[in-house]
């Protein structure tokens, strides 16, 4: 071999090895990366591998259904399809959510609150773009599928109420999530769940975790475009519970109807149980329309209505008690035994405290009155001379014992105290002492009392029922509740048949404040209690040349007009309320609205039924 050829050899040699040498450190980097990225961190790769083909998903549970007593649905649910956009899905979201407002047009409320949205909610989190889509529109979507890349069409529930504003005030509304839940709640397990509508008033809100249910879980496999391909797991979700309530819809729809004209409230109760028959508030509202965003001019008519047709009047409304309250002291004096039933107070038509005069109702007055005559007459210079024998403090007393001041019932959140006044409070918000003159107004329900529609109504039934305590309920937990009865006895029984000939005298004698709404249906007679709230001061001037009919008053300055009663006088069952705002009268308005109510309340439990 010459020593040009050993020499080329050599090199050759040199440059095999050299690359052999390249190749093996290749590979050994490759092989090490290959087991950094597989068994190091594969579980995290995996992961993220996972993410992008499989679509983890919450599912909608069915929300319970709302029954009324006899089994007639008041809130059911209805199937909707929806449109969803899922922003990390989306490489450039801004554009597909233009390409979509191409194929389905929005208003720029709609658009302005899916901007907001997407500015708050994080990127794996789901933004309903539409609810309530029909099949042509998706049809068009899925059309359009590549250009719509991140939004998805899911099957969702909307809420639907048969009975619709009957019902609005006892069952309430739900409505979509909005950034204040999430901020108020970030752990409820349906923030991730597009168009999940949460209870805001009525048995909707108050029994929101029974009639929400608990999601599922649904893993879908999807494509590059973000297309479903296949289901890999589905969870199914749990529906929630379905409520009895107490309510009778036939009953309540007629109340609604006869309400219909007022800014009133009525509640229909039965005085051995409790149950709640009926519970209207006028004017109402239809609860369907917050199933979806109520359009802005809808919204701006209900809430800037005067008659507030949103707010729950037999609950929230709070409101002077008026001549009602007569029976709270006529019983606190027989308690306290500074009254018997044949006390007598002459009624010349005012009452003289110090330099102070309190008129009576009727301007010349009433004459020798005895206690059940002068609540017949409704005579305000009774109560004010006995309730000067009795005392503050036993009135308020005896009033808080019949639910004054405190909500009588759980099943609807909302319900106000109303307020039972005594020194102590005037001293405290007036700083001023108690006087005579403070408890005169409070024998005929005026001054700083307050009371809401169901104290009243609560109140009547412990009178009607012989003095046992009555707690109004809405909500069937059990079917045993059906049948129970009042247990604890509040008031002697030989007080309350005085309060109740009192009352029955009112309606069913000729010269009773409500005589002229007594009825006779199949033998079963109405018992009740008129009163007319001042909601204005009446000056010495305007007693002088006349007091103006209510007539000639504006609305807002007409008193109100309220009626208790129940029925039947000889096996009481039913009591009722009738409150109505601004109505002038009670004899001339409430009673006779009452006397409808309670004949068709008959009309529907036959005596023989229960």
């Amino acid at each position: 071999m010459s020593v040009w050829g050993y020499e080329k050899g050599r090199v050759m040699t040199v440059r095999i090895w050299a690359l052999a040498g390249i190749f093996v450190m290749m590979g050994l980097i490759l092989l090490s990366r290959i087991f950094y990225l597989q068994i190091l961190e594969g579980e995290k790769y995996r992961f993220l591998a996972d993410k992008n083909r499989i679509s983890v998903r919450q599912t909608h549970p069915s929300r319970g259904f709302i029954y009324d007593r006899n089994g007639v649905k008041l809130a059911v649910n209805k199937k909707t399809f929806q449109a969803v956009l899922i922003k990390e899905d989306a490489p450039d979201y801004r554009q597909t959510l233009a390409n979509f407002l191409k194929l389905i047009p929005l208003d720029e409320d709609e658009i302005k609150r899916i901007e907001k949205e997407i500015s708050w909610k994080r990127a794996f989190m789901p933004i309903r773009l539409k609810d309530n889509l029909s099949y042509e529109e998706i049809a068009r979507l899925q059309l359009n599928a590549p250009d719509l890349v991140g939004i998805q069409t899911e099957e969702g529930m909307v809420r639907f109420y048969p009975e619709g504003k009957a019902t609005a005030h006892v069952v309430g509304y739900v409505s979509l999530l909005n950034e204040n839940d999430v901020r108020s709640d970030p752990n409820n397990p349906f923030i991730d769940l597009p168009g999940y509508r949460i209870g805001r008033t009525g048995i909707e809100g108050s029994q929101e975790e029974r009639l929400r249910g608990i999601p599922g879980t649904r893993k879908t496999e999807i494509n590059a475009q973000g297309r479903s391909v296949r289901i890999l797991e589905d969870i199914p979700a749990v529906p929630g519970e379905d409520i009895y309530l107490t309510i009778d819809v036939e009953l309540q729809k007629y109340m609604t109807e006869v309400l219909r004209a007022y800014a009133a409230s009525s509640v229909v109760l039965d005085v051995k149980t409790g149950e709640i028959l009926g519970l209207v508030s006028a004017p109402t509202f239809d609860p369907n329309l917050f199933a979806y965003p109520i359009p802005a001019k809808e919204w701006r008519q209900l809430i800037t209505n005067k008659r507030l047709p949103l707010q729950n009047k037999a609950l929230s409304g709070s409101y002077s008690p008026g001549s009602i309250f007569k029976l709270v002291v006529a019983l606190a004096g027989l308690e306290k035994g500074d009254i018997k039933r044949n006390t007598t107070v002459d009624c010349q038509g005012k009452t003289k405290l110090g330099n102070q005069i309190f008129h009576c109702w009727k301007r010349n007055g009433h004459g020798e009155e005895t206690l059940e005559n002068a609540l017949m007459h409704s005579c305000d210079v009774y109560f004010y001379e006995v309730s000067q024998k009795i005392g503050s403090q036993q009135i308020l007393a005896t009033a808080r014992k019949l639910g004054f001041g405190a909500p009588t019932q759980q099943d609807i959140k909302g319900e106000r105290s109303g307020l039972v006044p005594s020194p102590a409070w005037k001293e405290e918000r007036y700083n001023d002492a108690w006087r005579m003159g403070d408890t005169l107004n409070l024998s005929i329900g005026q001054g700083f009392l307050n009371a809401t529609p169901m104290q009243l109504v609560k109140a009547t039934a412990e009178i009607a029922n012989g003095g046992y305590q009555v707690r109004p309920f809405l909500i069937y937990e059990t079917d045993a509740e059906k049948s129970r009865e009042p247990k604890e006895r509040l008031f002697k029984e030989e007080y309350i048949r005085i309060l109740q000939s009192g009352m029955n005298r009112v309606v069913n004698k000729q010269q009773g404040t409500g005589h002229a709404s007594a009825f006779d249906v199949d033998g079963q007679k109405m018992a009740g209690k008129t009163a007319t709230t001042q909601v204005r001061r009446i000056s010495l001037k305007e007693r002088q040349e006349g007091i103006k009919s209510q007539d000639e008053l504006p609305e807002e300055y007409r008193d109100h007009a309220i009626f208790v009663a129940y029925a039947p006088v000889d096996q009481p069952r039913f009591a009722i309320v009738v409150l109505v705002e601004h109505g002038g009268g009670g004899a001339q308005v409430a009673a006779p609205l009452a006397s409808k109510i309670m004949k068709k309340t008959l009309e529907l439990y036959p005596r023989e039924i229960r």
